[in-house]
């Protein structure tokens, strides 16, 4: 079944503000992310939580989507990772639970196909930007609750496997390194 963003999700935009380098929150920026939205950079920006921000603070589940620039790429929040706050770089997207499971809509989100498609939608600027609307009128096909949850296994097994790879290349290169070292040095 397709459905549109908007009779699935509710969206809004991140906080704009200065971030410190304490604070009691995480302030999240996109040069915290990888392209396919890991988390890479340690993070080094804070905000002080107050009642004039308080209700920018992530909920567990929440998706953040960046809307400006060449990078759109998706993140789920985990309660885990403590409290943040989305930059106003980024879209934030509550998702009706009872239809779909975030982790899925941020697969789809990153994804090559869908990736295209949102770099369409800003071009001809100097600084591409998805707005608001665009970004709900957007067409995602839905499927079962079950099969969302196997597209985020298959998804986090992929990651997983990249990750042992990128492990097994680094690896590799030890080896060669240290080989080519000892031909070098030995008479």
């Amino acid at each position: 079944m397709k459905v549109k963003l908007s009779d699935i999700t509710q969206l809004q935009f991140g906080l704009y503000t200065k971030p410190s380098d304490e604070g009691n929150a995480v302030y999240l920026q996109a040069k915290h992310f990888d392209d396919w939205g890991n988390q890479t950079e340690q993070i080094d920006t804070f905000i002080q939580i107050d009642q004039k921000n308080e209700s920018h603070l992530l909920e567990d589940g929440d998706i953040i989507m960046v809307g400006k620039g060449m990078r759109n790429f998706a993140w789920t929040y985990d309660k885990a990772f403590g409290p943040a706050i989305a930059s106003s770089i980024f879209f934030v997207i509550k998702t009706d639970r009872s239809r779909v499971i975030p982790e899925f809509l941020t697969t789809l989100f990153n994804m090559p196909q869908t990736q295209a498609y949102f770099q369409t939608l800003g071009a001809g600027s100097s600084i591409p930007s998805i707005r608001k609307s665009e970004l709900e009128a957007f067409t995602v096909k839905l499927p079962s609750l079950e099969r969302q949850q196997k597209a985020i296994a298959i998804k986090q097994l992929h990651y997983k496997d990249m990750e042992i790879s990128n492990k097994i290349i680094s690896e590799k290169q030890k080896v060669y390194q240290a080989v080519i070292k000892e031909i070098i040095s030995s008479k």
